[in-house]
């Protein structure tokens, strides 16, 4: 793995919509919160665009973030929001582009993709965190801002995160490179060029707005294709908003005993890296170790030189 060079104060720093239509005023917003934090955002060309349920075409997608990745000038990037996309600009990106041009990428939620691409095929450790109009332009975040700083500058207090509202649903300490993101989107790179890998992992799942009945399907298609085999350990953000639907009845934790029966691992769940107003940023394809007795999930480094 390769970690880009640690972000600096006043550094000129990218904004890109790989996936969903950005909307102006949480954008603008979230370009304040940039600043207040001492960077230069450098809004892509693209970034408000609009082509149905994409912002922009795949060819204005892809060109900004193939232009923000060769330009020398630009020391991370971070995207604005999710929505759906990303699948569809991956097969343009050049792998050996992004390698000679390693710089701090941050995203989540339909990004996740694009995370699993960067860690995997690029072999360069990326970021799942808060997004510019999405995240930071809708909530005041300030454990999530915080952090966010502190891990892309390199600051050792921003790799061990902790969580008291976090769950235990399995206990133990484990120790793996951390991979995973939205649950929807690791379902939906099965059978891909950049599918998933887990084995002496530890995964994050989360995801936001789906009945139960969906997030326990996605499971089962995980655990049939065999992604629970060999792992280290699993981490489950908040799972926001994922209830019963109203023909059907149970809970996540009934779902959980069901897909988890037989294993031993550690499992957290509740953890603050998803969909919810605080979300921490986890380099992944670092070192980790989940600790379910502290709650802890703590980096080997900050994933940045």
């Amino acid at each position: 793995m390769k970690c880009p060079k640690r972000l600096k104060q006043g550094d000129r720093v990218g904004v890109v919509a790989p996936a969903g239509p950005v909307d102006p005023e949480n954008l603008e917003k979230g370009l304040r919160t940039l600043k207040r934090m001492e960077f230069l955002p450098v809004v892509a060309k693209h970034v408000l665009a609009r082509d149905r349920h994409l912002a922009g075409t795949d060819e204005q997608r892809t060109q900004d973030l193939n232009d923000l990745f060769g330009d020398k000038n630009i020391k991370g990037i971070f995207c604005a929001r999710g929505g759906y996309g990303s699948n569809r600009v991956l097969s343009g990106l050049d792998p050996s582009v992004i390698r000679r041009n390693p710089k701090v990428f941050v995203g989540s939620s339909d990004i996740t993709l694009l995370l699993l691409f960067l860690v995997q095929e690029c072999s360069l450790v990326a970021f799942h965190g808060p997004m510019v109009a999405g995240n930071f332009g809708r909530y005041p975040m300030p454990k999530s801002k915080r952090q966010f700083c502190e891990i892309l500058l390199g600051k050792k207090a921003g790799k061990r995160l902790t969580a008291k509202g976090a769950r235990v649903f399995n206990p133990g300490i484990a120790e793996g490179k951390m991979t995973g993101g939205c649950l929807t989107l690791l379902c939906r790179s099965l059978g891909t060029p950049w599918e998933i890998k887990t084995r002496n992992r530890i995964l994050l799942i989360e995801d936001v707005n789906e009945p139960l009945y969906k997030i326990d399907g996605m499971l089962w298609h995980l655990k049939q294709a065999g992604k629970f085999k060999g792992i280290r350990g699993v981490v489950f953000g908040e799972m926001v908003n994922c209830q019963p639907s109203k023909k059907a009845g149970g809970s996540f934790k009934e779902i959980l005993r069901d897909v988890f029966a037989d294993s031993s691992f550690p499992i957290l769940t509740n953890f603050p890296a998803g969909h919810g107003r605080e979300m921490l940023t986890l380099p992944m394809g670092v070192e980790a170790r989940l600790d379910t007795k502290s709650k802890s999930l703590e980096f080997e480094n900050c994933g940045v030189l």
